[in-house]
């Protein structure tokens, strides 16, 4: 039992150098992402009460008793919890990480220590959140 327990874990472990590349490129990626969200609220706000305004004059456009700002930022929301979840799910796939698969928008966090530890297992070590994996120095 304890064998099978340790190879399970080797297994896991098993990660390839363009593998966690490819997780740090998507989790470098994620607060540009984050940013483009927060600029785009203020404008997609803004664009919805003006046309909701525009076809029907004066009070707006009234959809199940909300307004179309409402169900924009209500549509925003979904977007971000979308976009966490995939991001969160993509880096769980190249990583082999059963916890990240688990609750990909929760583990978001934990990523950069999950991207530590794997590379420290292959030798390397990560020169911070935009430096590229590197040989760790003896």
């Amino acid at each position: 039992m304890r064998q099978a327990a340790s190879d399970e874990r080797l297994s896991l472990d098993a990660v390839s150098v363009e593998d966690l590349n490819a997780a740090l490129r998507v989790v470098r990626r994620l607060p540009l992402e984050l940013l483009g969200f927060l600029i785009l609220l203020p404008i997609v706000g803004i664009g919805l009460s003006w046309l909701s305004t525009a076809l029907a004059p004066p009070y707006g456009l009234s959809i199940f008793g909300q307004g179309l700002v409402t169900w924009g930022l209500l549509l925003t929301l979904a977007l971000l919890f979308g976009l966490f979840w995939w991001r969160g799910r993509q880096v769980g796939l190249l990583l082999h990480d059963p916890a990240i698969l688990a609750s990909p928008e929760m583990s978001l966090m934990s990523v950069p220590g999950v991207l530590a530890a794997r590379a420290q297992a292959l030798g390397l070590e990560w020169s911070g959140f935009y430096g590229p994996l590197r040989p760790r120095r003896k």
